[in-house]
């Protein structure tokens, strides 16, 4: 019996209801289960569990997600109960990732939670001889309100267990809406207070080893002699492995191989890592001490006379347009590399047998950990299963297979369970980070003051060429950094942006709010330059601005500017922009428009006579359309918000002689609770549809602290590049 029947049966046999939807059409197994892979359940003591299929690393949507299904279940809030599902295709896609954990659930959880409710309701029409339209449900019970007669869900199970599932069920509409919308104490928050949650660093299983793995500390390179003598003298330590990355097969696009390295197996942690650091290794380089940002950023510069590789232009030629500007402005703006610094460092558990792999990884992307398993044991997917973990943070650090490739490899070579984990240092140095970018700005005036001509060049390393992003049908690959998305309006009659690529081999990847984080940051402290330039107030200008674009529909949405614009109006009124502030301090503002959700905040701060800085308040308006979780949103604001500002003031990742500098935090210099500000959010609820919300709120708060810095000191210290604070600089 494999374990899911197991689980199944189990169930079962304890009386319990057993229901889910797919956005796949489903098989059926045998078992007493109404259908396999289930959303919801309900047992005979009117407990209702919400089995969740999306990956957990802090963003809180395990409650948001429950609350789709007990909405449309009519559920008792205080009985329902959540659980981590594993890999399992009839759940559809299982990634966590783009803001769009909820999003994507909207449908599939609200109708398996309306098809439980259905067949609930006719077990208890059915039971007192009545039509099922004249009941209805409240709180995990079914009514029957002209006789009074009630009865509680768990009382049902038995019955609604005989029933056919029905194909079709109605949804709520919104007005009827009584847990969407709502505060709800979080299902997880008292096991995680009480340790009883168990992250990916805390898995066990029996005859399990310990693994440290000491990476080629340069991009690419690889082991050339292995001197293991010392290492496997140390006590506890049972093996030595070379993980010869460069020879797995390729993972697929999008999901990089690991890095090469040599693997110390023992029974502890301790052994693992003190037999790693008696490993004498000679490493082959093979040309990549000749990475460094320092070179990237050289790079960049010395093509900015060239011609661009991807150039798109919308109106009138841009040349032109600011030949004939009244008033014109050139600026640089440089982003950097950022780590992803979550407080887990990545591991993960991996048990390779001849005919069987399993796998216990905090991964953001099962469906990835399951491809690396199957191209290194050449096991069907079948033969393999994939267990998700809660995560301490990921922010699209654990969406790669990468580490989870190094615990197969090493377990299929010693034929026993181990747990790679990664050192601080190895995470900081070892990641695939946001790309950098070199970016050149112009921008005319015509006589009104009004924006008649913008341009924006990028020159960057790109995440989609490291991560071979592969090709449209028919069309020459544009993995670029800059794209309509990062314009969702035509900004001015003539308007061009354009993207150029340079080649390293310095990993990038996904991180909060990818190309947001940095186009945002870029496009918005501009724009306050051009208001700068106009003599105008920069919320003012920018209204005007919004209130000339029409409504444009983009491959990841539609930009509607009578939203951009209600959110802006409403942040200036919460933030009081008006009000005059004493001398030293200022107010900066910033918004945009990411995974279909629309921004805008206001940052005050204060900065002292030796140009120290203190971001004093945050004010932030979101319309994300409806607010499923509130307590659940707020918290994904703020903590976007936080991270935004943390590597807006001192986050940055350099690269010399191919090898990562910032080795832990007291170089790569993240926010200390000290200086962090007082946080505002505010919702404004439309009915549309979702938007995202765990990357949204970080790409404005960059530029609305340099807005506000450029405020504060009368105008005089304009930031075009990050981090505010670089390391150098002298710490306050």
């Amino acid at each position: 019996m494999n374990r899911r029947v197991f689980l199944v049966t189990g169930a079962a046999a304890t009386g319990g209801l057993v229901l889910g939807t797919s956005i796949r059409r489903r098989r059926r197994e045998p078992g007493p289960a109404l259908v396999p892979g289930p959303f919801v359940r309900i047992d005979e003591d009117g407990t209702i569990t919400v089995t969740i299929a999306r990956a957990e690393m802090g963003q809180g949507s395990r409650t948001a997600l429950a609350m789709l299904a007990a909405e449309e279940l009519d559920a008792d809030w205080s009985k329902v109960r959540v659980e981590q599902g594993d890999l399992d295709e009839r759940y559809g896609p299982q990634f966590a990732g783009g803001s769009a954990v909820v999003r994507s659930s909207w449908e599939p959880l609200r109708r398996a939670g309306a098809t439980a409710r259905a067949m609930l309701v006719a077990a208890a029409a059915a039971r007192w001889n009545v039509e099922a339209g004249a009941c209805r449900t409240e709180d995990g019970t079914v009514i029957h309100p002209p006789t009074g007669r009630r009865v509680g869900y768990g009382e049902l199970v038995a019955a609604a267990r005989t029933l056919a599932v029905p194909k079709d069920v109605a949804l709520k509409e919104r007005s009827t809406f009584a847990i969407i919308g709502r505060s709800r104490r979080n299902l997880d928050h008292p096991a995680i207070v009480t340790g009883r949650i168990k992250f990916g660093l805390d898995t066990r299983v029996p005859g399990m080893f310990y693994v440290s793995i000491e990476r080629a500390p340069v991009f690419g390179g690889r082991p050339a002699e292995v001197h293991a003598d010392r290492a496997r003298a140390v006590s506890g330590v049972r093996d030595v492995i070379v993980v010869n990355a460069d020879a797995m097969p390729e993972f697929g696009g999008n999901n990089p191989r690991p890095a090469n390295g040599v693997a110390v197996v023992a029974t502890s942690t301790w052994a693992a890592m003190q037999g790693r650091r008696a490993l004498r290794i000679t490493w082959n380089d093979r040309g990549g001490r000749r990475e460094s940002t320092a070179a990237m950023r050289d790079a960049c510069a010395r093509l900015v006379k060239r011609p661009d590789r991807w150039p798109t232009e919308y109106g009138g030629k841009v040349a032109a347009a600011l030949a004939a500007a009244a008033r014109r402005l050139e600026a640089v703006y440089e982003t950097p590399l950022l780590s992803h610094a979550p407080m887990e460092p990545m591991s993960c558990v991996a048990d390779v047998r001849p005919t069987r792999c399993e796998v216990w990884a905090p991964t953001q992307n099962p469906e990835y950990v399951r491809d690396a398993a199957r191209k290194i044991t050449g096991l069907p997917a079948s033969s393999i299963v994939v267990h998700v973990t809660r995560m301490g943070g990921a922010f699209g650090r654990r969406f790669y297979a990468d580490y989870a490739a190094e615990a197969i490899a090493v377990s299929k070579a010693i034929g026993a369970p181990v747990q790679v984990a990664w050192t601080r240092e190895d995470d900081q140095r070892h990641g695939f980070y946001r790309p950098a970018g070199y970016h050149l700005l112009r921008g005319g005036l015509d006589g009104a003051g009004r924006i008649a001509a913008w341009e924006h060049r990028l020159w960057n390393a790109s995440r989609g060429h490291f991560l071979q992003w592969p090709a449209m049908p028919g069309q020459e690959l544009n993995p670029g950094e800059l794209s309509p998305d990062d314009y969702p309006f035509v900004l001015a009659p003539a308007f061009r942006f354009a993207y150029t690529p340079i080649q390293s081999r310095i990993p990038r990847g996904q991180w909060r709010a990818v190309e947001s984080s940095s186009n945002v940051f870029v496009s918005e402290s501009f724009l306050d330059e051009m208001a700068y330039l106009a003599a105008a107030d920069p919320l003012a200008f920018r209204l005007e601005l919004i209130g000339r674009q029409r409504q444009k529909t983009n491959p990841h949405g539609s930009y509607d500017p009578a939203r951009m614009s209600h959110v802006l109006r409403l942040v200036g009124e919460r933030a009081g922009w008006a009000a005059p502030l004493p001398a030293g301090r200022g107010r900066g503002i910033a918004a945009c428009f990411a995974n279909e959700s629309y921004v805008a905040q206001v940052a005050e701060v204060s900065v002292t006579s030796d140009g120290a800085i203190a971001v004093d308040r945050i004010v932030c308006l979101v319309d994300c359309g409806i607010v499923v979780h509130p307590e659940g949103a707020r918290a994904q604001v703020e903590g976007a918000i936080t991270q935004g500002l943390s590597a807006a003031l001192g986050e940055e990742i350099t690269v010399a002689g191919g090898c990562v500098e910032q080795g832990n935090f007291d170089r790569y210099r993240l926010l200390r609770i000290g200086r962090a500000p007082k946080i505002d959010v505010h919702f404004v609820e439309n009915g549309a549809t979702l938007g995202g919300l765990g990357e949204p709120a970080l790409p404005p708060v960059a530029p609305a602290v340099c807005n506000a810095i450029f405020a504060a000191t009368g105008r005089g210290r304009r930031i075009r590049r990050l981090p505010i604070e670089p390391e150098s600089a002298e710490r306050s």
